[in-house]
């Protein structure tokens, strides 16, 4: 911040002096060698340790998936156009998949001989437990997506083929959130506005808009197709209590399975 005001007041400043008026003439100045090596060889020095001590110790530590101690990990796989989470069940170790075993019900590919896989859970919404570390393995089925979390300021493409990571420890709850002085008086002036607009909307014999209500989403942040605009997913952040409580209502992966047997 300090660089660019003093480079933009320096700009300013120069133009203003060395403008061009009537009866003055241009001096030229030779190439000094010297003068060009220190303002070359400043910007090499500073830009080399932004990369090295800003760009990759410090990425390579927000990168680090291995760092957290009993991480919750959980995949989020993309499609067109729509999202699915795999928990990792009670051993919090994600099976094994691949498309090709995209078959029936079984609609992320987890490998079926995976004992891994067996008590993996796969659902519509994301739950977290706040102040959990969670580990995030994404996978896409068909075009290049990309994950965006805004609300943590977190984004990740999603790539057919491979398999890319984060990990961030949420802490804030979703209720939480909406109570905040802040989110409240923002969903307010939007209900208004919605109201506005509904009366409109009535008047001239159409529906009215539903009340806006504040959730945690995941969207795709890539133009992957025609309904590219409406893939999104529900985040719930919650407490460690809640969050157990809802994984209790979720189906293993062996019960999916032997269901579409029956």
């Amino acid at each position: 911040m300090i660089v660019q005001f003093l480079t933009q007041a320096l700009l300013h400043w120069f133009s203003y002096k060395y403008r061009g008026r009537k009866g003055q003439k241009a001096l030229f100045y030779a190439d000094n060698d010297r003068l060009e090596f220190i303002w070359t060889a400043i910007p090499v020095v500073v830009l080399a340790g932004l990369i090295l001590w800003g760009g990759l110790f410090s990425w390579n530590d927000i990168m680090d998936v291995d760092k957290h101690e009993d991480p919750l990990v959980v995949e989020v796989y993309a499609y067109q156009f729509g999202w699915k989470v795999r928990y990792s069940g009670a051993d919090n170790t994600l099976g094994d998949a691949n498309v090709r075993f995209i078959e029936g019900a079984n609609i992320l590919g987890i490998d079926p001989t995976d004992a891994d896989g067996k008590d993996d859970m796969v659902a519509t919404e994301l739950h977290l437990p706040v102040n959990r570390p969670v580990v995030f393995n994404f996978r896409s089925q068909d075009v290049l997506h990309s994950a965006y979390m805004p609300h943590f300021r977190a984004q990740m493409n999603v790539v057919p083929g491979m398999v890319t990571k984060f990990s961030f420890t949420p802490t804030v709850t979703s209720e939480d959130y909406k109570s905040t002085e802040f989110m409240t008086e923002k969903v307010r002036k939007i209900n208004e506005i919605r109201r506005q607009k509904s009366k409109e909307l009535e008047a001239a014999g159409d529906v009215a808009l539903d009340p806006y209500e504040f959730e945690y989403y995941l969207l795709c942040n890539k133009i992957c197709g025609a309904s590219h605009y409406n893939m999104q997913m529900k985040i719930v952040v919650e407490s460690e209590e809640d969050y157990n409580k809802w994984l209790e209502t979720q189906t293993t992966f062996e019960t999916t399975l032997a269901n579409a047997e029956n």
